[in-house]
């Protein structure tokens, strides 16, 4: 979470732009890759659409720019809310679901890894995936605002418009049956004794 300094930085930056909306470049040019990372995840890596909802996004917010109210929290938890509803929407009015691979939202592989490393990389990015699969959209929308946007549980109960208290017990709740769902270290001994 931002410290003190930032977000009255950014307080400041909020106010100007409510008043000059030429100055909304400033938080568009601060949050823009952030924000579309996330959208970018969401939609199974569809670049256009990623690029469409991010632009509806920060269109919506300029628009309700006047009606933001500073609640001690960054910016861009208000970003990531309207980015939530705008994903929502669109797959209500598209009913496709699609998923990206990690390895491709999170460029989560290393030219310089050795072959090893490289094969257990792999493998734990498509043990996450099939576990993220066999969670509910709000298990996975938690994870993903926790772990992935780097969220605190006040910004993710705002943007999901639950209790800080609520969200606290379905992080935790969350990661409980998660662990669950990934194979344990005999599991991967197992594995890793069949390719030998």
């Amino acid at each position: 979470m931002a410290n003190s300094q930032d977000l009255s930085q950014e307080k400041r930056l909020v106010e100007a732009a409510q008043l000059d909306n030429d100055k909304f470049m400033g938080l568009y040019d601060k949050y823009f890759d952030q924000i579309y990372r996330y959208i970018y995840r969401r939609v199974g890596g569809d670049t256009d659409v990623a690029h469409d909802i991010a632009s509806q996004t920060f269109l919506d917010a300029l628009e309700n720019l006047k009606s933001y109210t500073f609640q001690g929290y960054p910016f861009s938890s208000w970003l990531y809310k309207i980015a939530h509803n705008n994903v929502i929407k669109w797959y209500r009015k598209t009913s496709k679901r699609q998923h990206v691979p990690l390895d491709e939202a999170y460029n989560l592989s290393d030219k310089t890894q050795d072959t090893k490393e490289e094969t257990d990389g792999i493998l734990a990015q498509e043990q996450i995936s099939e576990m993220m699969q066999k969670l509910n959209e709000d298990e996975q929308e938690i994870l993903r605002l926790k772990f992935f946007e780097g969220l605190s549980n006040i910004e993710i109960a705002d943007i999901m418009e639950l209790s800080v208290s609520n969200i606290g017990v379905k992080v935790f709740r969350t990661l409980k049956k998660a662990k669950g769902l990934l194979p344990t270290k005999h599991d991967l001994k197992q594995f890793n004794s069949y390719g030998q």
